[in-house]
């Protein structure tokens, strides 16, 4: 009994310690309340500034997270005294009462049951309250971003304006006679060597590098005769006219972080000027590998060469459009222009990208005529992206025209910005496609459809891919994408399941490991299991086919269950689509269920002579729904499978392939009987195809009315020579009976007139006279 007592008291203080790491503690909910507070002050003030609500809305969202994790693990203490409630049973009906002891620890247990769940209780309440702070921040964020771009400026058709841009711009300047002092001595060339290193080193892989090394590879692959080689060399050629050009932008990227400890107090314009070259040389990069206007062999695309200078062209306007945009950037965070100099330098920057964007619209329109009709892009997205990209265009000059100049440049900057990341997305769709394509032998049809599924397949997973990208240029967060991701994750509840992302991803992994599974296990029974087997055709086909029926069966209920949604919560679903099968899909069912019923009972088999519904042919397979019959016409013929089961089907080989042939011969009256019936048993016995046993027979059916009708009947070894017996037989007996004399007539009709003399002598008194 003190071992029995030592371990309660054990457990219940394992019990304690556990709840206590697990559920929120007091200070816990202190910085959630005082997080709560702040974000309900920041939603009522009115000149709150976009950071600080950015700001706390990260704190907002880590509280939901953790008040998220407490109230979906629970309080293990709570769970173990619901379990200790649960097995004192059910408690009694109304009117009855319950012992008293029984009862006394029931009300113990259910309020210390009630204090446990208070922590996972706070959590849920917190876990709501976060939810709705963070909704209002979001939408007070989105109100302050729309009010910003239609913040109205002054328009810069105005001349006045233009003199305001010009007055900032004297004030720059010294007076006359006055002497320019420098604020700061120049650094030593020490100073820029690390930031200079950076930027050759840079220019020199983009613009050396990488040439030397695509024109090295491209002699090596033209010398290359093995085709896996090939093969190899030209998809390293594609990824280096990336990765090269891609590692000098990275130096361009890196090198203000250098530039930035020498020179701190201009931290801004070095940065400008670094994104100024970093955007020209990607446009550099992005048009030489998209377009190759010198080099028609490495264009990823049909493009003559006219069009491919072009489209380089293009590219390098749209990088010196990113390029000044950097630079007044810059300037104005270094300078402090008036609102009309601002407006003016903005329709600058417009017209300097808008130029280029609508032209590059009507580049890629200009792409839909004939000679380019079997370019890879879609016509009809490379339709719409033009109107989409000459639509913007159009937009931010408007815009800038009339003075909304945060507007244009939301108009512009991101869809230049989209510009780049589809031709990034394009380049990489072109190397993927051809490693993945040319790695595809395609000589058999199953190769050959793999080989038409990649392009599709690597288009929707790089578009997948690019979307939160997509989002952030158009101006979403960070925290938009966590909150978009965490709603997907979380799922939506149908019934007692919950749908989520993971889940399906879960459901569809699961399901198609069980299909590709089953599809081995068939090819493992049709090529090792059955190949050395004597069994049927038709028992193989059956056992094959149930096996695949069974399998996807069983892969779909497992990936149910795996991916967390209840059978029995699929029942309603189920009883509502029994009605609509019950009316709309019953032939359906019925094709389904008969085909089953050919598969166990096999009254028709594959390979079997058939005739139904007034076709002749043979069963080439038998699928879920219906089965298809080969004529001897070589026409498939498709049946459904419940006109097999109801109607009335003549199977020639169903139990055996020996079958009956009848040919019937007609002689003159006059011939030898028994010696017509001594060639025809001759005959018969002369073929190979006809059996001994049972033997041939001669019948003498009827005297017709000009010849004498025989029958041979025999039987042949295989029913399928039938048409080839019956006309090598045909050819011994003709041959034959003309042998010995014995003459097959023509049937003949005698024509008698009654009265053909009076007829006579009635037309020789007509021609008397008078």
């Amino acid at each position: 009994m003190i071992l029995r007592a030592l371990l309660v008291v054990l457990f219940w203080i394992a019990c304690a310690t556990l709840s206590l790491a697990q559920d929120a503690n007091p200070s816990e909910r202190v910085d959630w309340d005082a997080v709560a507070e702040r974000a309900a002050g920041l939603l009522d003030a009115e000149d709150a500034s976009a950071d600080l609500l950015d700001e706390t809305r990260a704190q907002l969202a880590e509280q939901r997270a953790d008040a998220l994790e407490i109230a979906e693990r629970g309080s293990v203490r709570a769970q173990s005294l619901a379990a200790q409630i649960e097995a004192l049973g059910p408690p009694p009906p109304d009117g009855v009462p319950e012992p008293g002891p029984l009862a006394e620890r029931r009300n113990e247990l259910e309020t210390a049951l009630a204090e446990a769940n208070a922590p996972v209780l706070d959590a849920r309440a917190a876990y709501l309250r976060a939810d709705l702070l963070i909704a209002r921040l979001d939408a007070r964020l989105l109100d302050q971003a729309v009010a910003s771009l239609v913040e109205r400026m002054p328009s810069p058709l105005l001349p006045r304006n233009w003199s305001a841009l010009t007055d900032d711009l004297r004030q720059l300047l010294p007076a006359d006679g006055e002497e320019v002092e420098l604020q700061e001595e120049l650094p030593p060339m020490a100073a820029w060597s690390a930031g200079l290193a950076f930027l050759a080193a840079a220019l020199g892989l983009i613009f050396v590098a990488e040439p030397l090394v695509t024109n090295g590879l491209e002699r090596l692959q033209h010398r290359s005769h093995q085709r896996m080689r090939y093969r190899l060399v030209a998809a390293l050629t594609l990824l280096l006219r990336l990765f090269i050009p891609g590692l000098g932008l990275l130096l361009i990227f890196l090198a203000p972080a250098v530039l930035v400890v020498e020179f701190p107090n201009h931290t801004r314009l070095i940065v400008a000027a670094a994104t100024a070259l970093l955007g020209l040389s990607s446009a550099h990069v992005l048009g030489r590998a998209l377009f190759a206007p010198r080099r028609a062999v490495l264009r990823p695309f049909d493009l003559d060469d006219v069009m491919a200078r072009r489209g380089y062209g293009l590219s390098l306007l749209l990088g010196v459009f990113l390029s000044v945009d950097a630079m007044f950037e810059g300037l104005e965070q270094e300078i402090a222009f008036a609102p009309a100099s601002q407006s003016v330098l903005s329709l600058i920057v417009v017209v300097a990208g808008a130029i280029p964007v609508f032209r590059l619209g009507t580049f890629l329109r200009h792409l839909d005529s004939p000679a380019h009709a079997d370019a890879e892009l879609g016509d009809d997205l490379r339709r719409l992206f033009a109107r989409f990209v000459q639509g913007a265009a159009i937009v931010a000059l408007l815009a800038a025209l009339i003075g909304y100049v945060n507007l244009a440049r939301f108009a512009l900057e991101p869809t230049v910005t989209t510009i780049g990341l589809v031709a990034v997305l394009l380049f990489l769709r072109a190397l993927v496609i051809g490693v993945l394509v040319n790695g595809i032998d395609r000589t058999t049809p199953d190769e050959d459809e793999a080989g038409a599924l990649v392009p599709v397949v690597v288009s929707i997973l790089l578009s997948l891919a690019a979307l939160p990208l997509l989002a952030l240029i158009w101006g979403a967060r960070g925290s938009d994408l966590s909150e978009a991701w965490r709603v997907v994750t979380a799922g939506i509840r149908v019934g007692d399941a919950t749908l989520s992302l993971t889940s399906i991803a879960v459901l569809v992994v699961v399901f198609f490991a069980g299909l590709i599974a089953t599809r081995f296990t068939q090819r493992f029974l049709r090529q090792s299991v059955f190949r050395h087997s004597h069994l049927d055709r038709g028992v193989r086909s059956s056992v094959v086919t149930g096996a695949g029926y069974v399998g996807v069966t069983l892969a779909a209920l497992i990936a149910l269950s795996t991916a967390g949604i209840s059978l029995s919560s699929l029942a309603v679903v189920f009883g509502a689509l029994s009605v609509g099968i019950g009316f709309g899909l019953q032939p359906v069912v019925s094709n389904f269920v008969s085909g089953l019923i050919l598969l166990i009972e096999r009254p028709v088999k594959e390979g079997d002579w058939i005739e139904v519904s007034g076709h002749s042919g043979y069963v080439r397979k038998i699928a879920v729904r219906s089965t298809r019959i080969e004529t001897f016409d070589r026409f498939d013929v498709i049946v459904p499978n419940s006109d097999l089961i109801a109607g009335v089907v003549k199977n020639m080989t169903l139990t055996s392939k020996e079958g009956r042939i009848i040919i019937p011969i007609g002689v003159a009256y006059g011939s030898d009987v028994a010696r017509v019936r001594e060639i025809l048993l001759a005959a018969s016995a002369r073929r190979p195809e006809v059996l001994a046993i049972p033997s041939p027979t001669v019948l003498f059916t009827d005297l017709g009315d000009s010849r004498l009708e025989f029958e041979l009947r025999c039987y042949l070894r295989d029913v399928n020579t039938l048409l080839i017996a019956r006309s090598e037989l045909l050819f011994d007996i003709y041959a034959e009976l003309v042998e010995a004399g014995i003459e097959i007539p023509v049937p003949q009709r005698g024509l008698t007139l009654a009265g053909l003399d009076e007829i006579g002598e009635a037309i020789k008194g007509l021609a008397k006279p008078g």
